[in-house]
């Protein structure tokens, strides 16, 4: 099965990244590919200047494209670019600071061959400063609900998808303020058939577990799943999951200072599944100290992952 695969690799102020992203395309055993490089810096910044000038290196390689895009848009609207320009029959999407496994278009496109799936994802080495751990994703039976029950997706990087079927439900949702690769996810899955390939074909780049990330914006990634997909939720009577949605929301309102909002998300979550002493626990400690018990959590679960993962390796 020797059709052509258009790898998607956005680039947002991290030139310096893209050569290695690069030569992890470069170096598959599975040679018949494209790139596309889509520049989301603003045309005026430095930015843009720098990966102009890395680009140029490879101005000579025809399997190498380069997109600018007009203004800085968000990591989904430069993947939805880079479908817009694909001639591949299948799209795998890469992120500048992750790195593939040699042999993973081959081993995802010889399942493909033999399922006739329209989706291949793997399992993943997440790694973070200086340890590595294995991960394993979702099988793929029922994977729409399992996707619904989890409460979150799977890593772009190890996706590889049918373009059709990603052109066919109009790619991601750049309406949504996070959880974009979440939605795409679940309206293929729900559409189209799925395999999943229980080894690690990819190294996923952590960053400090959603302790740095915007909570605003992840409150209101929430949000808008559980307006999209309630009804799908209730439809289907998974009450644990939509539980789980409202708890990750009750988090990141918390952790954004929103402490009313939060206990009432917490009820709300508790109201769907009224034993689950998680909550409990971030319900209580939410109303009496605010966000920095929640913080502290965070912080050393980060901790510890690192530390018991450095004693194993």
């Amino acid at each position: 099965m020797n059709k052509l695969i258009t790898v998607i690799i956005p680039t947002y102020k991290r030139a310096h990244a893209l050569p290695k992203a690069i030569a992890s395309v470069q170096a598959q055993s599975y040679e018949n590919w494209e790139i596309v490089i889509v520049d989301d810096n603003d045309p005026s910044s430095d930015a843009r200047t720098q990966t102009e000038a890395v680009m140029a290196q490879y101005a000579d390689d025809q399997r190498i494209k380069y997109v600018r895009q007009s203004a800085n848009k968000g990591a989904c609207q430069a993947r939805n670019t880079g479908v817009d320009a694909a001639q591949g029959e299948y799209v795998a999407f890469l992120d500048d600071d992750d790195l593939w496994l040699e042999t993973k278009l081959e081993k995802q496109m010889a399942a493909i061959a033999k399922s006739n799936a329209a989706i291949c994802y793997s399992d993943m080495y997440l790694e973070y400063q200086g340890w590595k751990k294995y991960f394993g994703c979702l099988g793929a039976d029922n994977l729409y609900e399992s996707l619904l029950n989890q409460g979150y997706g799977i890593c772009t990087s190890v996706l590889l998808i049918a373009t059709d079927a990603v052109r066919d439900v109009d790619g991601f949702d750049n309406s949504l303020p996070s959880m974009q690769d979440y939605d795409l996810l679940l309206r293929l899955s729900k559409k189209y058939t799925a395999i999943h390939l229980a080894e690690a074909l990819i190294t996923y780049q952590l960053a400090d577990d959603g302790i740095s990330c915007n909570p605003v914006s992840k409150a209101n990634g929430h949000r808008a799943i559980i307006n999209k997909y309630e009804a799908e939720y209730l439809r289907l009577n998974l009450q644990n999951g939509l539980s789980r949605q409202f708890e990750s929301l009750a988090d990141f309102e918390l952790r954004s200072g929103n402490r009313m909002t939060a206990i009432k998300k917490y009820t709300h979550a508790l109201t769907l599944k009224a034993l689950n002493p998680r909550v409990i626990v971030k319900l209580l400690a939410g109303m009496l100290f605010g966000k920095k018990p929640l913080e502290t959590y965070l912080q050393r679960r980060q901790q510890r992952t690192s530390v018991n993962t450095n004693a194993a390796s």
